[in-house]
């Protein structure tokens, strides 16, 4: 009885989205980080201890 409620359910589909949705921002954030050059990773990473007056 609980087994075909849950597979008729039509909110089964939420969660498979949800983890498709992501999937996708997941491999978008990956790509962009692996395409980003050195230099823009340098200056990322060196803004913390920047000083508010330095702009490059």
């Amino acid at each position: 009885m609980y087994k075909d409620l849950l597979v008729q359910s039509p909110l089964l589909v939420l969660p498979i989205a949800a983890m498709f949705l992501f999937l996708a921002v997941f491999v978008a954030v990956a790509i962009r980080a692996a395409t980003r050059s050195r230099e823009d990773m340098e200056m990322a990473a060196r803004l913390p201890l920047g000083d508010d007056h330095d702009h490059r």
